[in-house]
């Protein structure tokens, strides 16, 4: 994955149009430093970075000036730190430290953007819960602490999360060796089933909370986005 820069690019690329960048593809792209977190729907600055996310929060264009060198500073902090995960040969290792370095990011954008965004914060916060799909949401520790899961509840979301992320990368692999053209092609097809992942997933998330739970998550996702 780290070894061939333009397949990188790409597959970053397609998976930011449909709205499906995994923990792993959304990290790797952070670590080979070609648009860091900036576009990435994975992230909070990334999201920050979409036109449509900018006018659902009304941003102006000094609150964007600061988005832009927020994620400068941030990405400048974790380079190094992602650039190291070339050497780890281990997948699932590398998969470890890169939802750990994603976590660290995640931390340090909460920090910047607060005093950025303000109130708008939460709304951002609403629409990344939307983007990234229930199985990522039942996940990530903050939600599953809102909502009050069970630890049968945590391990299960986990598992599946887990599985999602492992079925979308093998989606997407096996290209590295193909040209252009051929790429491009398996591409918008590895899209579909990626979709198709990712919506049965949800499905099966959602399927783990009560009535109560459902009830609040939905109002923590807020009114409906779509990018």
């Amino acid at each position: 994955m780290f070894r061939v820069r333009s397949w990188m690019v790409l597959s970053v690329a397609l998976l930011l149009a449909v709205a499906l960048v995994g923990a792993v593809e959304a990290l790797a792209a952070e670590g080979k430093g070609r648009g860091g977190m900036m576009g990435q729907t994975g992230s909070l600055i990334g999201l920050l970075s979409m036109e449509k996310v900018q006018k659902e929060l009304k941003l102006t264009d000094e609150q964007i000036e600061k988005v832009k060198q927020a994620a400068e500073k941030i990405r400048g902090e974790m380079r190094e730190k992602f650039a190291a995960l070339r050497d780890v040969q281990d997948r699932k290792e590398r998969q470890a430290k890169m939802a750990e370095l994603g976590n660290q990011s995640d931390a340090r954008a909460r920090e910047e953007l607060r005093e950025v965004l303000g109130e708008k914060l939460m709304r951002l916060y609403q629409i990344r819960l939307q983007v990234r799909g229930a199985a990522w949401a039942l996940a990530n520790a903050r939600t599953a602490q809102r909502l009050k899961l069970t630890d049968e509840q945590k391990t299960k979301a986990a598992e599946l999360d887990k599985a999602t992320q492992e079925k979308t990368s093998e989606v997407f692999g096996g290209m590295q060796n193909l040209s252009q053209e051929e790429r491009r092609e398996k591409m918008a097809e590895a899209g579909k089933k990626a979709r198709a992942i990712r919506t049965e997933a949800d499905k099966k998330a959602v399927d783990l909370l009560t009535a109560e739970q459902k009830e609040a998550f939905e109002k923590m996702r807020g009114e409906k986005f779509e990018l």
